[in-house]
């Protein structure tokens, strides 16, 4: 977890664990989440993509829009900004097509910028897992995925990783994986 002062590289955006903890867990029970190998499943991707928490916003290389503690791509963090009551208005008034090209780099960091707030932010990684997507239904739909991240296997989390996130399992991914599902 991270150690958050004044020397941390984005002090704003750091957060530690009595700070984070209250929020992961709001997020795993508005998400419906109780298995702890989902959970160490999404615990560990926010983890790895944020720096133990320590930036919220994409800085290396610096994507438009891209954040939350998930670092969601743009796309994606627009739908879920429009997903969230409190945020969905907001962000259909900036940005009514995610798809649309013209949108201006500036117009993808302010619907970013509704959903940093910790409450959401903390909760992307469970929305993404559970409500992402076209069909609303995240990741869920997959029920080999679903049971693998239950059973607590290395497969299930490699499936996540692959069929889920759309990236590739490496060893400093696996590594944080096993360290948060051994600490839950």
């Amino acid at each position: 977890m991270a150690a958050c002062n004044a020397t941390a590289p984005f002090p704003e955006e750091c957060r530690d664990a009595k700070q984070s903890a209250p929020f992961v867990n709001q997020g795993f029970e508005d998400y419906a989440i109780t298995s702890k190998g989902e959970k160490a499943a999404i615990l560990s991707l926010m983890l790895f993509e944020s720096g133990n928490f320590k930036f919220d916003i994409n800085h290396f290389p610096g994507r438009p829009g891209q954040g939350t503690r998930n670092l969601m791509t743009f796309p994606f963090v627009h739908q879920y900004a429009v997903d969230t009551p409190s945020t969905s208005a907001q962000a259909l008034a900036l940005a009514p097509n995610a798809s649309d090209p013209s949108i201006s780099n500036d117009t993808m960091n302010a619907v970013r910028a509704l959903v940093l707030e910790d409450r959401l932010s903390f909760a992307s990684g469970m929305w993404f897992y559970k409500a992402s997507g076209p069909e609303k239904i995240g990741c869920t739909g997959n029920s080999t995925l679903v049971e693998g991240l239950k059973a607590e296997t290395e497969q299930g989390w490699a499936d996540y990783i692959t069929n889920c996130i759309f990236t590739t399992v490496t060893d400093e991914r696996k590594a944080v994986w096993q360290k948060t599902l051994a600490a839950i």
